[in-house]
């Protein structure tokens, strides 16, 4: 691997945790009118596609040094992207590393808020959701739905389940905080090589989360 590209791979890593940060942030603004909730999709979608595609890269570089085989890593499918990590993640024997792991691995398998989440940002970034609206003023065909109407949707069937109010976005940014937290982890303990741990420091702000301090988004 070329200085370079440990550079490229860093300068990625940092725009993922900055628009994941600024997503969250955004999102926070929320609390009055989720009807603005475009703006936190479009940087999270972004930020948590850079933050898994990141890792993917280092994975290749780890396997394959002389010429990785990245596959299909210009997809938007947050969903594709995350279950290529998670399938490399289980040969690595990931979640027998430590608690954490094991914690992490199970709710990135089995949360079905976070695959909910997962799909909603893998809507607006890989079906073009974020063009939504001009998709429907130039009468162009959408195979999609209005990823805000999604988010509302989503919101409401967590007030079907007794979250009320701003405890919505609440619940929503400890959920996705957990995940980057989930993600962030691998640069100590997933095998991603000597550049991947030596990334560690870029993805600090979320390693330092704790559970009993969620949700804290630092503005």
């Amino acid at each position: 691997m070329t200085e370079d590209i440990k550079i490229a791979l860093c300068e990625e890593a940092k725009t993922a945790t900055f628009l994941i940060q600024e997503g969250l942030i955004s999102l926070k603004r929320l609390y009055v009118d989720v009807d603005y909730a475009h703006l936190p999709i479009l940087l999270l979608s972004n930020g948590f596609e850079r933050l898994v595609k990141t890792i993917i890269c280092l994975i290749c570089w780890e396997k394959g040094p002389i010429d990785p085989d990245f596959g299909n890593i210009q997809t938007h499918n947050i969903e594709e992207l995350l279950e290529r990590v998670l399938k490399t993640a289980k040969g690595w024997k990931y979640e027998e590393k430590g608690a954490e792991t094991k914690t992490d691995m199970v709710f990135m398998d089995d949360c079905k808020d976070l695959q909910k989440l997962v799909k909603l940002l893998t809507d607006f970034g890989d079906k073009s959701g974020r063009y939504y609206d001009l998709d429907l003023i130039i009468g162009k065909k959408k195979k999609y739905d209005d990823p805000k109407k999604l988010f509302i949707a989503y919101c409401d069937e967590k007030q079907d389940d007794g979250v009320s109010g701003s405890n919505i976005i609440c619940h929503i940014t400890t959920v996705l905080q957990r995940f980057a937290r989930a993600l962030c982890r691998m640069f100590i303990y997933g095998e991603l090589g000597q550049i991947g741990d030596d990334m560690k420091n870029i993805v600090e702000d979320f390693l330092c989360l704790n559970d009993e301090d969620l949700p804290y988004v630092k503005s």
